[in-house]
């Protein structure tokens, strides 16, 4: 990726910049990392998403010619991992207008405390319920 900034549009469409293993935890750079000290090593390996992504030597599924196929629908309406929900029109987003610009639009969008308090809250609900889920 050209910069640092891009490891943060993770290629599945969810903008890593408010994900709690980032904002809150700290054991995470971005999806786009390859540091191997941070957790994005590990989402790696796990993500059938980055797998595919990488494989077609692609930047994210918005440069995919099968997107959205089966494999980010089904990512997008996981019913434990609602925070996936905005994935496909963030990546339509991204093909319509790039990433940097999607990147620019994000950082205003989530500039604002309120908004940031309450995904993250979410995002720490969803973590729960998948820990629950075994």
């Amino acid at each position: 990726m050209p910069n640092n900034r891009n490891k943060l549009a993770a290629p599945c469409g969810l903008y890593c910049g408010v994900c709690s293993d980032l904002v809150l935890e700290g054991v995470c750079h971005g999806c786009g990392c390859d540091c191997g000290q941070c957790a994005a090593g590990p989402h790696h390996r796990a993500c059938p998403i980055y797998r595919c992504v990488t494989e077609r030597g692609l930047e994210s599924c918005a440069g995919c010619d099968d997107f959205p196929c089966t494999r980010i629908i089904q990512f997008a309406y996981d019913p434990i991992w609602r925070t996936h929900l905005p994935v496909l029109e963030n990546l339509r987003r991204i093909r319509r207008i790039g990433t940097e610009t999607w990147l620019d639009e994000q950082e205003a969008y989530w500039a604002d405390q309120r908004r940031r308090d309450r995904w993250l809250r979410l995002h720490r609900e969803c973590r729960a319920r998948y820990k629950e889920a075994g």
